[in-house]
């Protein structure tokens, strides 16, 4: 396995700390009558919901302009699956609703396979085919952008 650049790590223990939660609520989909489930998928709402919107507006404005056109187009197409699957999450979560099970099993398999790829295929593809100093560059943007973000919380 090739080891991640470092422009790309933060993304990738992002990535990481979200695969937690999904085992979490991929076992409990096993068991769905369980107070656990709700726990489970309201924890992975808790993590994920300060950093989704950010985690994918990172790669969005800087990884996709190195990417061919099948690649941009699934990240893309997956990150807006993603969106209206965590949305309805939130929707269920926030009105005290009986959670849609298919929904959420839906949610988890999207989740794990998008990140999967990205770590598998994206991230590979990028190290091998954009230049070492873009990639820095990179690295700075990103740090640049959650620096910004983190700024704007501070001020809330």
């Amino acid at each position: 396995m090739m080891k991640r650049h470092p422009s790309l790590q933060p993304l990738s223990r992002e990535h990481h700390r979200a695969l937690l939660y999904w085992r979490e609520l991929d076992q409990q989909l096993g068991s769905p009558h369980s107070a656990g489930l709700r726990r489970a998928a309201a924890a992975l709402q808790q993590y994920w919901n300060p950093r989704f919107a950010s985690h994918m507006a990172d790669e969005e404005h800087v990884l996709l302009d190195a990417l061919p056109g099948a690649m941009r187009s699934r990240l893309l197409d997956e990150h807006g699956l993603l969106r209206l699957l965590l949305g309805s999450l939130d929707d269920r979560l926030d009105s005290g609703g009986p959670l849609a099970l298919d929904d959420l099993a839906s949610l988890a398999a999207t989740l794990r396979a998008h990140i999967r790829w990205e770590e598998r295929v994206l991230f590979p593809y990028l190290q091998c085919h954009v230049p070492p100093d873009e990639l820095r560059s990179w690295g700075d943007r990103l740090r640049g952008r959650r620096a910004s973000d983190e700024a704007s919380c501070d001020l809330r």
